[in-house]
């Protein structure tokens, strides 16, 4: 399998599944406890029943979906990962298929087989040849949306954090390379309609750990006091950048 830059499998594993127990998580997403891009998901995937999520991880956001009527596909290159969601999903007395596979290469599925194919946190990890390359079978296989959450250039808390974070040896998310706009990729890959945006600016500020920082968090918590986080952000200062392609315009 292609690796994620700096990181192999089972380092993955380890940093995804570290301190969380199927039964616990699956306590939280049955509460509703839930990060802002879920509720972005549960949003999007409204209309539609079968979701595709590339790069599962620990499957907590196809675990959400699947509580509110959807089904759900998981697709990961870890079977530790699967396992981990598998369980995951026993305790919340749901039901999803699972599969190991390689997203960078062609996806063992059906062209226009689900709704919906999604993915957060995994695009920032690969080439821009790879991105439009995986984006293409996203769109293949899927019937109606492509949904895509990476990690948002354009948020300074973010950038500002990272690089502190990675200077001082406390960055632990391998070669993370955040994006300013993937609307050019989902064209390129069919879609034919783009939207998108940034969300969960306050959620950005846990990156800032080096010293004097509570100057520029103390305005970004003013700044967006207000809004919610699943909310597009002002100005872009999102932690996430969503973006969303149709493959028909509406």
């Amino acid at each position: 399998m292609s690796k994620a830059w700096n990181l192999s499998t089972n380092q993955w594993s380890e940093i995804l599944l570290g301190g969380f127990k199927p039964d616990v998580l699956g306590d939280a997403v049955r509460k509703a406890n839930v990060v802002p891009w879920g509720e972005v998901l549960l949003e999007y995937t409204s209309p539609f029943d079968s979701i595709m999520d590339l790069g599962s991880g620990r499957g907590d956001n196809a675990a959400l979906l699947a509580l509110h009527g959807k089904a759900p596909t998981l697709v990961d290159w870890s079977a530790d990962n699967l396992n981990f969601s598998e369980r995951l999903f026993a305790s919340i007395g749901a039901s999803g298929r699972f599969c190991q596979a390689d997203i960078t290469k062609p996806l063992p599925f059906d062209s226009n087989s689900v709704d919906v194919v999604m993915s957060c946190g995994v695009f920032e990890y690969f080439s821009r040849d790879t991105v439009r390359d995986i984006l293409r079978e996203a769109f293949r296989v899927a019937r109606k949306r492509v949904i895509i959450m990476v990690p948002n250039a354009c948020s300074i808390p973010y950038r500002l954090g990272k690089w502190y974070m990675e200077r001082t040896g406390q960055w632990h998310w391998g070669g993370e390379v955040p994006s300013y706009t993937l609307k050019p990729d989902f064209r390129s890959a069919g879609a034919a309609s783009v939207l998108e945006f940034s969300v969960a600016p306050q959620h950005s500020l846990q990156f800032l750990t080096m010293p004097k920082a509570g100057a520029l968090a103390g305005v970004y918590r003013r700044l967006y006091a207000s809004k919610s986080e699943s909310e597009p952000a002002l100005f872009r200062q999102g932690y996430l950048l969503v973006t969303i392609g149709d493959k028909t315009t509406h």
